[in-house]
């Protein structure tokens, strides 16, 4: 007599042989050698060899390049620019200003500068000092 499980592995016997002659019919067959792909030959004379690269002058000879004398990092009346526009910016959070955001150095900031900082401009270190280039949102994270 059967049993069910006589049965179930004959299943699986016969489905995994379905299978495997389903998957090795199924493969395509790779050719044995591939054909090279035709490439343009190059002759041995058109192969150029660079030239060496020589010294055009000789150490005693060179002269350095001029080099443009820094001017001062200064915001004064006139100054025009990213800066500028961070200026008036933070003297509109901390000193009040009431005038529009021009990213020009004019008269009304002039004269703010002058009541707050006693001096006609501001330098690089008194811009950095106060954090005037840091914008509002990096100020509020750190």
């Amino acid at each position: 007599m059967i049993r069910t499980n006589d049965l179930i592995i004959a299943g699986v016997g016969i489905g995994v042989s379905i299978l495997a002659v389903y998957l090795i019919k199924g493969q395509k067959k790779k050719p044995e050698k591939e054909t090279p792909v035709l490439q343009k030959r190059q002759n041995i004379e058109e192969i150029i060899e660079p030239e060496p690269i020589t010294k055009v002058t000789s150490e005693a000879n060179y002269i350095e390049p001029k080099q443009e004398a820094k001017k001062p990092w200064l915001l004064t009346k006139g100054s025009k620019g990213k800066e500028v526009e961070r200026l008036q910016i933070w003297l509109l959070r901390h000193h009040g200003w009431k005038g529009t955001i021009t990213k020009v150095f004019d008269q009304q900031t002039e004269e703010l500068v002058k009541k707050i900082f006693k001096t006609d401009g501001i330098d690089r270190v008194t811009y950095d000092k106060h954090q005037m280039g840091t914008p509002i949102h990096e100020l509020i994270k750190a």
